[in-house]
């Protein structure tokens, strides 16, 4: 076929029969070619393959070679097709910019594709695209390539590429989905450290009010004090001094009403059998932690707490460090540092507002049911299940049910 490098790609597609990898690459050894690209899958008994083949170095002549190849087809009812692969277009088109983008919720019709139309709309190639969970429940993990998008008037590519992810958020938001959206080359870092803020991800929202609305008919002073200015640090100190000479026992019946969401412990339980450090971050006091705590078996956990006598009475003053939302960056900063981790290894979750800003410079920041529709994030999870984080990990649904099956 010459001297001049020739690539050829070979696609086949059919039912799925034993030996049919074999056929295929001992016809292209035969003709004198050498692969130097595969993929090959079997899904629900169809069989896919996609070869590219360098003839360079093959005596045949070009067209004894195609037809050698097409033969394949008769030979084992696969649908082939061939084609010459430009090498030189493929390697001058630049570095790809993959990303990889987790779609999950109610299945429903449509999904994949108004998906697909905004990736067309943007210019933004779909490298694959796979089901993760099937089912009344639908989960979707797509590989994207953003190295050949629109860019827009005036826009940079990281602007570009940003808008396009918030263009997205807001259609997954329109078909009642939740979205996740990581760098590939951060998703494919493992992680180490999942990080929770307790009180906007891991509590229900009504119980913590219910909770307050508890202390509030014994303490008057309290809900005043809680709204008091905008120096998180001064409330907490003043609600300390509000509650002094009540019995902390008395304080951690209370914290019964507390809820946590449906899922928490089934995923930290979890994510421990998998070999993640947890960490819980809370502005709130400590006995809002004790039920995860104690059930959970958590690495990390930083909240305030209480100073009391030898009476177990609370003394009106708070142990040091004092934990507020301005703070939870420099615990997240402590914990790395203890584990010997980087920002990529990290996985944080809250709720993407400002009382979890910490999670923002991390490998991957969920936000759980945010409030806000724009939010700083990787994506976020709209539905009442904290568990469906496990989806924006890469864990196919098979292997989630084995480790749900060790924790039952």
């Amino acid at each position: 076929m010459g001297e001049k490098r020739k690539l050829i790609s070979l696609s086949a597609i059919g039912l799925d029969s034993p030996g049919l990898v074999a056929k295929i690459t001992n016809r292209v050894y035969e003709c004198g070619g050498n692969i130097i690209d595969v993929e090959e899958n079997c899904r629900r008994g169809l069989f896919s393959i996609f070869l590219i083949i360098d003839f360079s170095a093959s005596a045949r002549r070009a067209h004894e070679v195609t037809e050698r190849l097409q033969a394949i087809e008769g030979e084992t009812g696969l649908k082939v097709v061939l084609g010459v692969y430009d090498e030189e277009r493929i390697t001058t088109r630049g570095l790809k910019e993959n990303h990889i983008v987790t779609i999950l919720g109610e299945d429903k019709p449509g999904i994949i594709a108004k998906v697909s139309a905004f990736f067309q709309r943007h210019n933004v190639n779909i490298e694959s695209c796979k089901m993760i969970a099937q089912g009344k429940f639908f989960s979707m993990e797509v590989a994207i390539d953003t190295s050949d998008m629109f860019l827009g008037p005036g826009l940079s590519r990281v602007d570009a590429v940003e808008s396009m992810k918030q263009g997205l958020k807001i259609l997954c938001r329109d078909l009642n989905q939740s979205v996740v959206i990581q760098s590939e080359d951060i998703y494919r870092k493992g992680k180490k450290l999942v990080v929770f803020d307790v009180e906007s991800s891991l509590i229900q929202e009504s119980s913590l009010k219910q909770f307050m609305d508890r202390i509030e008919g014994e303490v008057t002073p309290v809900k005043a004090l809680e709204q008091a200015g905008g120096n998180k640090m001064q409330t907490l100190l003043h609600n300390a001094r509000v509650l002094k000479g009540m019995p902390l026992s008395h304080l951690e019946r209370f914290s019964e009403s507390l809820q946590l969401n449906p899922g928490t412990l089934e995923l930290i339980g979890i994510l421990k059998t998998m070999g993640f450090k947890i960490a819980l971050l809370s502005s709130g006091f400590s006995f809002f932690l004790k039920r995860i705590l104690e059930a959970a078996g958590v690495d990390y956990a930083f909240s305030n707490t209480f100073r009391v006598d030898e009476r177990g009475v609370i003394t009106g003053e708070l142990d040091e460090p004092l934990i507020t939302d301005e703070t939870k960056s420099e615990m997240l900063e402590f914990i790395m540092n203890m584990e010997n981790l980087g920002p990529d290894q990290v996985i944080a979750v809250g709720d993407g507002s400002i009382r979890s800003h910490f999670i923002e410079n991390v490998g991957l920041s969920i936000a759980f049911r945010p409030e806000e529709e724009r939010v700083r994030t990787d994506g976020f999870l709209s539905g009442d299940e904290i568990i469906n984080i496990l989806y924006c990990l890469g864990i196919p649904r098979s292997e989630l049910e084995k480790h749900v099956k060790k924790k039952a």
